[in-house]
């Protein structure tokens, strides 16, 4: 076996050259996440978006446990804050009532509970979702396109169970954001044939309003954005640490002076 490569990679006394061994990464050193790390945190998510911004935080003891509940509330009745809002709140809901419905004496019970909804809001008010076929994906991503602007809605709601027995018997928080993304227009790159070439790629098939900002369609039909990236995504994640915070630490305190879009009980 050769030596060469490692000649190379040794300075002339034997050591190693400066830059070529990295150090890996360590994890954030907050108390929240070295607390929930040791604890059971469930994700009431199947978005493998969601699950990969917690882990990149230092997250990585995650139980996935999806929402059943089906998405279908009236959007003529609600207005978009106020419907991704009791949304991603049913979800965290329904995990957690389900979650002690199976208890099992061996397995403890949560300690928090993540749950989150993303929307898209046209500039003409419409809420869009997920795509429904590829001939909706087609109108979805044109219509974002011709209206240049549209807002991208998560909200973020965290569960923690009360060290008392105090009513309801939990504490919840929640927190919607918005992000303002813009689409190229059709005469500066972004034609019809890049949207179907886009579509084909099915990049956008399981994410609502039908493309992926951190993937090709990032690249392909943003222009730019006013905000946070990782909200788009699907998680505002240091809002949700927040979250997490309050529900956590602060369970002795009756309000919170978190600003508007959160709320607790």
């Amino acid at each position: 076996m050769s030596d060469a490569p490692a000649a190379q990679a040794a300075s002339p006394a034997g050591r190693p050259r400066a830059g070529s061994m990295r150090r890996p990464l360590q994890p954030l050193d907050l108390p929240i996440i070295k607390h929930l790390n040791s604890k059971r945190v469930i994700l009431a998510s199947a978005s493998p978006r969601r699950k990969q911004l917690l882990q990149q935080i230092g997250l990585t003891n995650l139980e996935i446990t999806p929402s059943t509940k089906p998405e279908d509330l009236d959007k003529k009745t609600y207005g978009p804050w106020e419907y991704v809002a009791t949304t991603a709140r049913n979800k965290c809901l329904e995990v957690y009532s389900t979650t002690l419905d199976t208890h099992l004496a061996s397995i403890p019970d949560p300690s928090l509970v993540i749950a989150a909804d993303t929307i898209i809001v046209t500039r003409d008010g419409r809420i869009l979702e997920k795509p429904r076929s590829e001939a909706d994906h087609m109108r979805m991503l044109k219509h974002l396109r011709d209206t240049r602007m549209h807002r991208v809605l998560t909200s973020v709601c965290v569960l923690a169970p009360r060290e008392d027995a105090r009513h309801p018997g939990y504490d919840i928080q929640s927190h919607t954001e918005e992000t303002k993304v813009y689409f190229w227009e059709e005469g500066n790159g972004l034609p019809d044939d890049v949207i179907e070439s886009y579509v084909k790629t099915r990049e956008g098939v399981d994410k609502a309003g039908g493309y992926g900002i951190q993937g090709i369609g990032g690249m392909l039909l943003v222009e730019k954005i006013e905000g946070s990236v990782d909200n788009v995504i699907g998680l505002p994640v240091k809002k949700t640490l927040s979250l997490a915070e309050k529900v956590t630490f602060q369970q002795d305190r009756d309000e919170y002076d978190d600003g508007e879009g959160s709320a607790s009980e």
